[in-house]
């Protein structure tokens, strides 16, 4: 019981992970305005158990929508009660500091905002490590990726439960399609995931990563996230 408990916990942690986030935190990655990303992402992460994602797979739709003044916002369709009781739950980011020079980007949000979720509050920053090699790249943005942001730190901390958590993580960029994807979120029942993104094309990539809970000394889960983007 204590392992089924600690990975629902689990479980609400990633579900609101969207596009624009890592495997299992926010960052202050934007969809930019006039883009619309649609993803599709496995509910139940364990890999063992009756409830597992090979024996009882669980689907979350994601949405999340590029809106002026760098905010964006986002709806998912979430599992309150798996597999068969879907809730949707709403999700908002804004970046208020975009990241400079000297200084990183900064972004404060909320998501799980639905009835029968507890609501998930956030402060992160990012820093690009390269910014100079991807500032002197800036002119191939109109064909990139979004997931494909040069060598980044993430740092912040996230509030749920009545409880304080740490989060960290990175993400690499190896080639034009392919991006590693690490990250952390304290806490006995949160995970450290490991992972990479392919990228397909300009508007299409899948997510990849292996979860394991703080409390335990394997690996117990499994995300994968299939995204497409539009533009007009």
């Amino acid at each position: 019981m204590r392992r089924v408990l600690g990975w629902l916990v689990l479980l609400r942690a990633v579900a609101w992970a969207g596009p624009t986030g890592l495997n299992i935190i926010p960052t202050t990655d934007l969809v930019p305005w006039r883009q619309l990303s649609l993803a599709l992402q496995n509910g139940n992460t364990a890999i063992e158990g009756h409830g597992s994602v090979v024996s009882r797979p669980t689907f979350v739709p994601q949405i999340q929508f590029g809106l002026p003044k760098n905010v964006e916002a986002g709806l998912d369709v979430v599992p309150e009660n798996p597999p068969h009781d879907y809730r949707p739950v709403m999700n908002l980011k804004w970046t208020f500091l975009p990241e400079g020079y000297r200084s990183p980007a900064v972004a404060v949000g909320a998501s799980q905002l639905g009835v029968g979720f507890q609501p998930t509050f956030f402060l992160v920053g990012s820093r690009t490590l390269n910014f100079e090699k991807i500032q002197y790249q800036r002119f191939r943005a109109h064909h990139r990726n979004i997931k494909l942001r040069g060598i980044r730190a993430h740092a912040g901390m996230l509030r749920t439960a009545n409880a304080w958590r740490a989060i960290l993580g990175t993400d690499i960029e190896v080639s034009d399609h392919f991006v590693i994807y690490a990250d952390w979120t304290s806490g006995r029942h949160d995970s450290v995931s490991l992972g990479g993104v392919v990228v397909i094309n300009r508007e299409n990539s899948i997510t990849a990563s292996l979860l394991r809970a703080n409390n335990e000394d394997r690996v117990g889960g499994v995300l994968l996230t299939l995204t497409h983007t539009f533009a007009w």
